[in-house]
Formats: structure tokens, sequence, C-alpha cells
């Protein structure tokens, strides 16, 4: 399998989904942003992480 291609150099990446933050819709950004939000404001329960 080839490797994913690196994102350039000063490319910030998503803490949400690790996509290239310059690869993201509109949409993309603002859902990735309210997850953020949720996990800043509920960090226990979820996928088992507590």
């Amino acid at each position: 399998m080839a490797e994913p291609p690196r994102p350039k150099e000063g490319d910030e990446i998503c803490p949400t989904c690790g996509r290239p933050k310059s690869k993201h819709s509109l949409e993309e950004l603002l859902t990735c942003s309210r997850k953020m939000e949720e996990f800043k404001k509920n960090t226990t329960g979820g996928a088992g992480i507590e």
C-alpha cells in the first residue's frame, strides 16, 4: 500500500479527523469544530474513555 500524501509544511492537521485542514470543505470544518467542542465539554464516556 502506498503511504498517504504528506501535508505541505505549515498545513495544519485537524485533531478531530486527522486530515489537513486545507482539504476540508466548509461543512467538514463546521462538523469537526462541533465535535471538538462537544469533546471539550464532555471528556468522559463515549468509546469507553473516562
